[in-house]
């Protein structure tokens, strides 16, 4: 071919693959064949051409697609600052962001200073996504501006979406305060307050995002249906219904359309409210603004349904929603499962199990854990292991949840070696147990006395690097304590202190009921003192375990003080007062047992069977008349 044919050539060819790009006909493989072809031929207005190749080639291959850039350099077709684009966006998706940096250099040593902007935030990205926001904000603060390269909104943007991902909303809030104040040409758009809105939502500071909300408006920003259903949600989050209301209302009167998202988040927080009648009125106002529900409206009904007992409606639901068209997800069959657990309906549970079956449909791993648990909570152990056989034959191996429940079913039944066969599988599989695996199993050898294998398991969490919480430590207590094994529950204690862990009443109470047990009233009394100076309050329960210590020591005058610190500052239950009129009938105090048993309706509260029956029995013995009166009060609870 003479040398005059080869420009046209080159421009059909050109032509060729701009065509193909903008069909998106073009697949990576033909992108490198076209861009060898063109290479061989290329000149200094193929770049175009070249650039259409190299998107194609660094959409699935960023790597490759910077090699591809270092021929165009070798082959001296100059490149365009969109070509540094996508080499910039190349390199960054490629995690090689020292190459960005490089590339961003040379392309404000040519002197694209406006069109590097563009750059940039390829760049900008890249940092942000490794969680380098700072650096980021430097350069768009800093660096941009000294190469004269102004940030625009995009630029801005890309910041605050990256301190929001870093859960630093509150700077970002500030960011947008520095710039609405700088008044200069770049002021915050609607995606700069929605990103910030659902930043601040997301750190749970819903006050925050609703002034947010409203300095937005203040400041002729008009939101969208993505605000405004931000603000809505985070509303009816707190229960804040009228000012949820408040905002759709403003939505309508903007002309923003509520969408089902909109109508969820109301239906949802109304439901968490149990006001059903507004309920229904979301619901009648969604269908006549021509909003249909979709799944998740379903689940929230449903989940609501289930939550309450209503497995029945809910069902009906379920089957409403199928016969409309709407196909259940997983989430719903777990809804509908969780809720016939909770009911014992295990007939229901496996129905619902087939059904899924017959649809194609698998139970995942919560699905599992929620019949796995359901079993468990029966000690219907070979129905356990057959779900967890299952489990393992239809594909999907075991999470940490499904195995600490089996774990946990066959500890409280101490077949130990059974458990401990579990755990060593699980570890074998790679997965990390937590601190529930371990306070089941600790808590089994505790039951069966294998203390070593206690001390051996308790090593072993720590090594792992979990630390241990309060109920942790208190469910070993009081193991060891029920066990007689008091001294070593204090040095636990002691451990729990050392390791910065807070005790809390239940913590003193299974402690002090410990040395009550043996005898041990001095250390009960330092225990209370000590309790007092950290700021704790003895509950009911406290009160219950002294005065049942106090009284089985024979120290019935200490229980006695007792009642009357614990009738001063506390709200017994009949069943502390049971213990306390039980404990004066045994130190023969008749009086004052009388005296405790006129003061129960002063507290709130009436005589149950087994007071009338302690007050009944003592006076049976004793012979005393006043027996036909209580019998007769007593004949009214039955």
């Amino acid at each position: 071919m003479s040398r005059r044919f080869v420009p046209l050539d080159r421009r059909i060819l050109e032509r060729n693959i701009k065509a193909r790009y903008h069909a998106g006909d073009i697949g990576t493989q033909d992108a490198l064949h076209l861009f060898d072809e063109l290479l061989h031929v290329a000149g200094p207005s193929s770049v175009r051409a070249i650039n259409c190749l190299l998107t194609v080639v660094g959409r699935d291959c960023p790597a490759l697609g910077v090699s591809l850039f270092n021929r165009v350099a070798r082959a001296k077709v100059p490149p365009h600052n969109v070509t540094y684009g996508i080499l910039v966006d190349c390199c960054c998706r490629a995690g090689r962001l020292d190459l960005g940096h490089a590339a961003m250099g040379r392309v404000i040593k040519l002197g694209f200073t406006a069109e590097a902007i563009v750059n940039f935030s390829h760049l900008l990205k890249a940092i942000c996504a490794e969680k380098k926001t700072s650096y980021a904000m430097d350069i768009v603060l800093r660096i941009m501006p000294e190469f004269n390269c102004i940030p625009n909104i995009f630029s801005y943007n890309i910041l605050f979406k990256g301190l929001c991902n870093e859960k630093r909303s509150q700077e970002a809030l500030d960011l947008i305060q520095v710039m609405v104040e700088d008044g200069g040409c770049c002021q915050p758009d609607v995606v700069t307050y929605n990103t910030v809105i659902d930043g601040l939502l997301k750190e749970g500071e819903v006050g925050k995002a609703y002034s947010l909300f409203s300095e937005m408006l203040r400041q002729g920003v008009s939101p969208n249906v993505v605000t405004c259903n931000s603000i809505i949600s985070g509303m009816c989050k707190l229960h804040a219904m009228d000012k949820a209301e408040e905002v759709l209302q403003q939505m309508l009167d903007r002309g923003i359309l509520p969408d089902v998202a909109t109508y969820n988040s109301l239906i949802h927080g109304y439901y968490s409210l149990g006001q059903c009648e507004e309920v229904d009125r979301i619901f009648k106002e969604m269908t006549t603004n021509g909003v249909q529900p979709d799944i998740v409206t379903y689940n929230i009904q449903m989940d609501y349904l289930c939550k309450n007992g209503r497995c029945a409606e809910a069902r009906k639901i379920f089957d409403s929603m199928i016969s409309l068209g709407q196909k259940p997800t997983v989430t719903t069959y777990n809804i509908l499962l969780h809720g016939y657990a909770m009911e014992r309906s295990f007939h229901d549970m496996n129905c619902l199990i087939e059904l899924m079956d017959d649809n194609g449909i698998s139970p995942d791993h919560y699905g599992y854990n929620i019949l796995i648990s359901a079993y468990a909570k029966e000690k219907m152990v070979d129905d356990v292991l057959h779900i967890f056989t299952k489990m393992r034959q239809q594909g999907l191996n075991p999470d940490v949840a499904n195995y600490g429940a089996v774990i946990n079913l066959l500890s409280s039944i101490g077949r130990m070696d059974d458990a401990m066969s579990q755990y060593n599988q699980m570890i074998n599989e790679g997965l990390a147990p937590d601190i529930i695996v371990f306070n089941s199993l600790i808590s089994g050898f505790c039951s069966c006395g294998k203390w070593e294998k206690v001390h051996e398991l308790f090593s072993e969490m720590l090594d792992r690097g979990i630390c241990p919480n309060t109920v942790f430590f208190t469910t070993i207590m009081d193991r060891l304590c029920k066990n007689g094994r008091v001294m070593e529950a204090q040095d636990l204690f002691d451990l729990m202190v050392h390791m910065g862990v807070k005790p809390d009443v239940w913590t003193y109470n299974t402690l002090i009921g410990g040395y009550l047990f043996i005898g041990k009233m001095d250390e009960v009394s330092k225990l209370l003192d000590n309790m007092c100076s950290i700021g704790l309050k003895p509950n009911v329960f406290t009160y219950g375990i002294l005065i049942d210590g106090y009284s089985k020591n024979g120290s019935i005058d200490d229980a006695l003080v007792v009642i009357r610190e614990m009738l001063d500052g506390v709200k017994p239950s009949i069943i502390t007062f049971n213990i306390m009129i039980g404990v004066l009938l045994k130190g023969s105090r008749m009086e004052e047992a009388k005296d405790l048993f006129d003061g129960i309706w002063a507290k709130g509260l009436v005589p149950d069977v087994v007071t009338y029956s302690l007050m009944i029995q003592k006076l049976i013995e004793e012979g005393s008349l006043t027996v036909v009166n209580f019998f007769h009060q007593a004949s009214k609870l039955l």
